[in-house]
């Protein structure tokens, strides 16, 4: 009890005592402990807004007319997309287990990273209790297979391994660590990837891009209407389009499964309980034909249709994020983004960043005040200002500052740095205990 009561004498010095505790020499030099931040919208702002869409697509807009207005002056027209993508689903691991969803099926292993359009003799064929475990060992695969019903000799490594299976009957499921995804379609690729450090294993996914990758594409809910579901299709077809042209050798991929690039979660998409198939209807919808679909393109081509979820109340100017101008990606207003009813988690929103954060993101020993140098057109901080207690400095871009300490958007409306004080009450003599001079530590 009496040292409940020291503490509870102590802590109400930080509400009337607490600001004659520290002079202000005292104050100037505390560092601060965390930063609070309080803004709106997620994302880097650039393209289409999904929350924008969505309130549109509530209103009554059609896809045409949503992707007409985020991406001004472009069509919405037929574009052929009977190509194979790539797609990164595993990098910078070094061992991952395959087998198929309920042991059924089977699966058909490859040495070599085979094209999809060739149809060689695989190495081994082996039923569907059979679990793969594939290892990246001194630059190169080493499979090594398992099974309840037979036993398998070793296996010499190889640089790669192809795995196919028959998706009309067929789920596989790829284990990564914690993470398990489910793959109905195309083939899977385990590849040892080498750079002048290391060697590493990369899975990859290749799949028909027109129907098969954007059924497995997990950007928005597919509860949404289906406007913004087929806008939502037609973005993504646009940009997965733009990423066929480059093997990028550091992933095997085409294109990253995340947010890098495209949310791809494989079948669990159009799997999923209810509304997976309204998804898949929207992909649908979106054909023209078997081998052409609709796409955002200018002057017939296809346009680098970037998107995001919400806004601070209008779209960015992409020259104001990453510098180079496009004439369909200038800003347009976004009004749905502040509208909590339709934007309930990032209409507004508040983060804690601590100060180890904020230091690295800076490159400086602490951070200790923050000044907004300057904002876009639309609010969004475009350049930030970090200093440090030693006077030492640091300017970052406000995207980059963004990425580094992991805030929703740049739209930042107001910071406050936060020093968090630690009070003590010390007993000077029995009874009588000191409320100044010995509570700040």
């Amino acid at each position: 009890m009496k040292k409940r009561a020291l503490l509870l004498t102590c802590l109400s010095l930080i509400f009337t005592l607490g600001p004659n505790l520290i002079s202000p020499v005292q104050a100037r030099a505390l560092i601060p402990t965390d930063f609070r931040f309080l803004g709106s919208g997620y994302g880097h702002g650039v393209g289409m807004s999904q929350i924008g869409a969505r309130g549109q697509a509530l209103e009554g807009k059609s896809a045409v007319e949503i992707l007409n207005y985020y991406y001004p002056g472009t069509a919405v027209t037929a574009y052929p997309d009977n190509e194979y993508i790539r797609v990164n689903v595993a990098n910078l691991i070094s061992t991952a287990n395959l087998n198929t969803v309920g042991s059924t099926g089977e699966i058909r292993l490859y040495q070599g990273d085979i094209p999809i359009s060739e149809n060689p003799e695989p190495f081994g064929v082996y039923p569907g209790d059979t679990t793969a475990l594939f290892t990246n060992f001194a630059g190169s695969v080493v499979p090594v297979l398992s099974s309840p019903s037979a036993k398998h000799a070793a296996i010499n490594p190889a640089a790669a391994w192809t795995v196919r299976w028959d998706s009309a009957t067929t789920t596989v499921l790829l284990t990564n660590g914690t993470a398990a995804t489910q793959y109905r379609y195309g083939q899977i690729v385990f590849k040892s990837v080498t750079n002048l450090l290391s060697s590493y294993l990369a899975v990859s996914n290749t799949l028909r891009l027109h129907d098969e990758y954007l059924y497995g594409l997990g950007e928005v809910p597919s509860s949404w209407p289906a406007a913004a579901l087929e806008a939502q299709v037609i973005a993504a077809r646009t940009y997965a389009i733009g990423k066929l042209s480059r093997l990028r050798i550091e992933c095997d991929c085409n294109i990253y499964n995340t947010t890098v690039d495209q949310n791809f979660v494989g079948y669990a998409k159009e799997n999923e309980a209810i509304y997976g198939i309204k998804w898949k209807e929207a992909v649908n919808r979106t054909f023209v034909d078997e081998n052409s679909a609709w796409v955002v393109t200018l002057d017939g081509q296809p346009i680098q249709a970037f998107y995001f979820s919400s806004s601070g109340g209008v779209t960015q100017n992409i020259v104001d994020v990453w510098g180079s101008p496009l004439p369909y990606l200038t800003g347009v207003a976004d009004a749905w983004s502040l509208d909590p009813k339709i934007n309930r988690r990032y209409a507004l929103w508040s983060r804690y960043v601590p100060q180890s954060v904020m230091a690295q993101a800076f490159l400086l020993p602490d951070v200790v005040s923050l000044i907004i140098n300057s904002r876009t057109q639309t609010g969004s901080v475009s350049s930030i200002t970090g200093t440090s207690s030693t006077g030492l400095t640091a300017t970052l871009t406000g995207e980059l500052f963004r990425a580094r300490v992991k805030l929703p958007s740049t739209w930042i409306h107001n910071t406050r740095a936060i020093v968090k004080l630690t009070f003590v009450a010390k007993e000077c003599a029995p009874g009588v205990t000191e409320r100044v001079k010995y509570c700040l530590v």
